[in-house]
């Protein structure tokens, strides 16, 4: 197995068969934990005196906030204008089909 470490020593990834170009990985022929490849998580796990072991000061990365860009705002805001104009369009279609019919006077 393959692992790229931090300057902690924390195990950023690793790979079981071949290399990336571009990433340092260190060869690792050692005992691996049963639940490491299903537990992985960036910086979870550290390399101590040759053994894989959890990292203590591990802190679960915060979801990053997603919120609509500028372009998102504008988007929205067009397709509301669209969509009151068709609003209007219609209201404006069904009175003209009401005179049409004698419905209004």
């Amino acid at each position: 197995m393959k692992l790229e470490l931090n300057e902690n020593n924390e195990i950023v990834s690793f790979l079981k068969y071949g290399g990336v170009e571009g990433i340092n990985f260190m060869e690792f022929d050692g005992v691996i934990p049963d639940d490491f490849e299903k537990n992985f998580k960036p910086n979870f796990y550290m390399l101590k005196d040759e053994s894989i072991i959890d990292n203590p000061n591990y802190v679960e990365p915060e979801p990053p906030v997603i919120s609509p860009s500028e372009q998102d705002k504008i988007n929205a805001q067009i397709m509301l204008n669209q969509a009151k104009q068709k609003e209007d369009q219609d209201k404006f279609n069904a009175q003209i089909l009401l005179k049409l019919a004698g419905g209004m006077k």
